[in-house]
C-alpha cells in the first residue's frame, strides 16, 4: 500500500515540493517560525482549513489583543475550543523573539531533543511540536494524528485508545520511522503521503 503511494510520481513530485517549502521556512526569520508555531497549536484537535483559517483572520491582531479578543476572533471565525487556544496563544506571545534563537540551534543538533523543549509550551503536546519542527525543516519525527493512526490501525496494528500518552507515541513513531526507512523516505515526510491516501489533500 505504502510503497504504490510513495512511488507515485506526481504525488511524490507534490511532496518534494511541500519539503522544499519546509526547508525555506528552517532558513526564514522568527516571524515564519512563529506563525508555524501558532498553526501548530490551532491544527490541535480541529481540521487543517479551520486552523488555517482562524490563522489568517488572527496572526495580525495577535499581539494587540488581549485573550477575550483572540477567543473572539477564533470563534467568529467558526473555529472550535476557542476559549482554550485564545488561552494559549495569548501565554506564547512571550516566545516572540526568542523562538528561533532557542530552537534552532538545539534542532540542528537533535530534533528529538528540540522536541522535548518545546513540550515546555503550554498547548503544545508530542504531535504538535513534531508537527511545528516538520513544518520549519526537521523531518526526522512523527506526526501522529488522527488520520495517521487510522491509517495505521486499519493497514498495520490496531489502536483504539482515545488519548496518546508519550510512551505510545513513542513506540508508534518508532514503528513508522522503521516502515519509512524501508521505504528510503524521512518519517516526517511520509506522512504528507498517508495524509493524501486518507483525506485525498496536501495541506498541514
Amino acid at each position: 500500500m505504502l510503497r504504490n503511494l510513495v512511488k507515485n510520481v506526481k504525488l511524490r513530485a507534490k511532496v518534494l515540493e511541500r519539503a522544499e517549502e519546509f526547508k525555506l521556512n528552517n532558513k526564514a526569520g522568527e516571524d515564519v517560525w512563529f506563525r508555524e508555531l501558532v498553526l501548530c497549536i490551532l491544527t490541535s484537535n480541529s481540521s487543517f482549513i479551520s486552523a488555517y483559517t482562524a490563522l489568517n483572520n488572527l496572526y495580525d491582531k495577535l499581539f494587540s489583543l488581549d485573550e477575550d479578543g483572540i477567543s473572539k476572533v477564533l470563534k467568529n471565525s467558526g473555529y472550535r475550543f476557542y476559549n482554550l487556544k485564545a488561552k494559549y496563544l495569548f501565554n506564547i506571545r512571550k516566545y516572540y523573539g526568542k523562538l528561533k534563537a532557542w530552537i534552532y540551534p538545539i534542532a540542528n543538533k537533535d530534533e528529538y531533543e528540540a522536541r522535548e523543549e518545546l513540550l515546555q509550551i503550554e498547548g503544545i503536546g508530542m504531535k504538535e511540536a513534531s508537527h511545528f519542527l516538520r513544518n520549519v525543516g526537521y523531518f526526522d519525527l512523527a506526526i501522529l494524528d488522527r488520520h495517521i493512526l487510522k491509517f495505521l490501525s486499519s493497514y498495520y496494528f490496531s489502536y483504539n485508545k482515545k488519548s496518546l500518552p508519550k510512551k505510545d507515541y513513542i513506540y508508534i513513531e518508532s514503528v513508522l520511522k522503521s516502515i519509512s526507512i524501508s521505504l528510503n523516505l524521512p518519517v516526517g515526510l511520509l506522512d504528507l503521503f498517508i495524509w493524501y491516501k486518507v483525506t485525498n489533500k496536501l495541506v498541514k
